[in-house]
């Protein structure tokens, strides 16, 4: 029976031992790997963060479809013979000017409240002096709207 007593206790001693390690182990923590690993992180964002707006901020150049080619124009020097070749300076194309399009205002209705009038102009709620579009509400009658378009009057009125 001692055998087994002395097997016993070795067994519960080893065990001991392996919860001993197991316990010890477990309050240390790998703080060098956490610390590279936080670091390898940083580095590559901010690698991909110079690459990301490296893109954005690039300008592209495209040559216009319209530009014809140089034309080469030879100059004389003072001798004959030396004939020197230089591209033609041809000035920049200008988008042509167009007109502004006329803007265009619809009277939907007009109603007052508390004496102050009200103009339902394309689909918009505004009052005297509200700005549309570009164009100042001057007045409002019962049945008329005067607007102020860049110094032009445009008197709006209901169909009644």
């Amino acid at each position: 029976m001692s055998i087994i007593n002395e097997a016993l206790k070795k067994t519960e001693e080893s065990i001991q031992k392996n919860s001993l390690k197991v316990t010890a182990g477990t309050n240390k923590k790998p703080r060098i790997k956490t610390y590279l690993f936080y670091i390898l992180i940083l580095v590559a964002a901010l690698f991909l963060g110079n690459i990301v707006f490296t893109i954005i901020n690039r300008k592209v150049e495209t040559p216009l479809e319209s530009e014809p080619p140089a034309k080469e124009v030879p100059i004389l020097d003072q001798k004959p013979e030396a004939v020197q070749t230089l591209p033609a300076i041809t000035p920049p194309i200008l988008p042509e000017k167009q007109d502004k399009p006329e803007k265009k205002f619809i009277l939907n209705g007009i109603f007052f409240s508390d004496n102050d009038g009200y103009a339902l102009v394309n689909n918009r709620i505004v009052r005297e002096n509200d700005l549309l579009d570009g164009a100042k509400v001057e007045k409002i009658t019962t049945n008329t709207v005067e607007l102020n378009n860049e110094g032009n009057i445009i008197t709006l009125s209901t169909n009644r």
